[in-house]
């Protein structure tokens, strides 16, 4: 007989590769969902420039802690919508923001409460989850990860949601300044944006960092779209 001391491992989160559409466009996606009950909540993951999803990686990682803490996540390939020239015309960037939309409908058709979806964006896709949640999307709150105004000028809101601002403090590529002004934009209109500082970093992130954006957003979405006693607000 095993010593009492020993517990037997809580189950891995599952994932499987799919498409749903956007626009007439099959987007590929990775979704995550929680082994055992979760909190009845998702969240949406756009990637950075030149990303790509598959099932290794700090993406990846992120994605499983994600549904380890109880969340639904999707991960889609947005550029399937539109492939990256690094042009970035303003229809390119609308066909993207809209699979972030169709990304939490998909959600929302399967039974997810609209209050309990979220989006979280990296770098290039910082801007498309944020002003994508702050437009014609449903999403309750919204997290940007190393995202500034030099990515793309941000539209002004038409909706207000809660959002998180992650910054490096020693990003060179999207730099402080630049995330600054877009939180101060923001800001102007009413956003509730909450902003942390990831000492010690850059716009690559370690493990370690990769771990505590993990715990800066979990605690975000705790607070927000996963609260046990949303339900009866």
């Amino acid at each position: 007989m095993a010593p009492s001391s020993i517990r037997a491992q809580t189950p891995e989160p599952v994932y499987e590769g799919l498409t749903f559409d956007s626009h007439g466009k099959a987007i590929r996606a990775i979704h995550y969902r929680p082994a055992e009950r979760g909190r009845g909540a998702a969240i949406v993951m756009m990637h950075g420039s030149s990303g790509r999803i598959m099932n290794r990686g700090p993406w990846h990682h992120l994605a499983m802690r994600f549904a380890r803490d109880g969340y639904e996540v999707l991960t889609p390939l947005f550029t399937d919508a539109w492939p990256d020239d690094g042009i970035r015309p303003p229809r390119m960037m609308e066909a993207w923001r809209d699979v972030g939309q169709h990304a939490i409908n998909w959600f929302i058709d399967r039974g997810i409460d609209r209050r309990r979806t979220a989006m979280f964006g990296y770098s290039l896709g910082s801007y498309v989850a944020v002003d994508g949640a702050l437009g014609n999307s449903r999403a309750a709150a919204a997290i940007a990860l190393a995202g500034g105004v030099d990515v793309y000028p941000p539209r002004v809101p038409r909706r207000r949601i809660p959002v998180l601002m992650i910054r490096a403090d020693g990003d060179t590529h999207v730099l402080p300044r630049h995330t600054a002004t877009w939180i101060s934009f923001l800001r102007n209109y009413d956003i509730n944006v909450r902003v942390e500082v990831l000492r010690d970093s850059n716009h690559l992130f370690t493990a370690a960092k990769w771990l505590e954006i993990f715990q800066l957003s979990a605690a975000f979405y705790g607070g927000n779209i996963g609260r046990p006693s949303q339900d009866n607000a």
